[in-house]
């Protein structure tokens, strides 16, 4: 079963969401952060892909979003990873 590409970044979505959720566990500070940046350029840009985007923009838009989402993935993982680390 072939995957297309709005499926792969719902899934690394899905992915970083349940990261969120899980730095809440250790920091709601952080968890509340993590949370407000994703919602700051999630939004804007998964409306410019659904709504605003033709062929090229669309392209765009998907590339910042899988961009900028891979980043603040690996980010909260390194912090899971550390915080972790610190409490055992």
């Amino acid at each position: 079963m072939k995957m297309n590409e709005n499926e792969i970044l719902f899934a690394i979505t899905i992915v970083l969401m349940v990261l969120i959720i899980a730095t809440f566990i250790f920091s709601k500070s952080h968890g509340i952060i993590h949370s407000v940046v994703f919602c700051l350029y999630a939004i804007p840009l998964f409306y410019s892909i659904l709504f605003k985007g033709n062929r090229w923009s669309s392209f765009l838009w998907w590339f910042y979003l899988m961009v900028f989402i891979s980043i603040q993935t690996l980010t909260v993982f390194i912090y899971l990873i550390y915080k972790i680390i610190k409490t055992t």
